[in-house]
């Protein structure tokens, strides 16, 4: 039997036995909330695992983050050019995902282990191919369909 962490959307970047990223999603910080600056905050403890170096970093990201990524993408698996970018509103993670020749990717990034300071990872995870977006891509839209943005973005006049 599955636990409840286990049914919990994952987002993974990479090997699953070998470098990655690894975004679990647990659930919203602030349950109940439907303020989008309040609302959309997601636990969401990241695995980084690249070359000799292992991370495991508490990070909290933030819906549309993920819905942003996941638009970035897919236009990466429909143009096979460019790249998609995760940047984290308070710097927990900085994804940049690439494509850098026929179909290969690399993955840079950068993770931090506390807010306002504390250590930080650069990382890059090479000797990924064009097959590895799908499941990107469908472990988004999972993490959506389990934590969609909630409210809207007030516009600054």
């Amino acid at each position: 039997m599955m636990t409840e962490d286990e049914l919990r959307p994952m987002v993974l970047i990479g090997h699953p036995s070998g470098d990655r990223v690894m975004i679990r999603v647990l659930g919203r910080l602030r349950g109940g909330v439907d303020d989008y600056w309040d609302g959309n905050w997601l636990v969401s403890p990241v695995e980084i695992v690249a070359g000799g170096f292992t991370a495991n970093v508490g990070a909290s990201l933030r819906a549309e983050e993920f819905h942003a990524f996941r638009e970035a993408v897919q236009r990466l698996n429909a143009e096979l050019r460019g790249e998609a970018v995760l940047e984290s509103m308070e710097g927990w993670l900085s994804l940049v995902v690439r494509v850098v020749s026929s179909g290969r990717l690399t993955v840079m990034g950068k993770a931090i282990d506390r807010l306002g300071g504390g250590n930080q990872l650069l990382f890059r995870i090479d000797d990924l191919d064009q097959s590895y977006l799908l499941g990107i891509i469908e472990a988004l839209d999972e993490v959506e369909a389990f934590f969609p943005v909630v409210g809207t973005c007030p516009r600054t006049p």
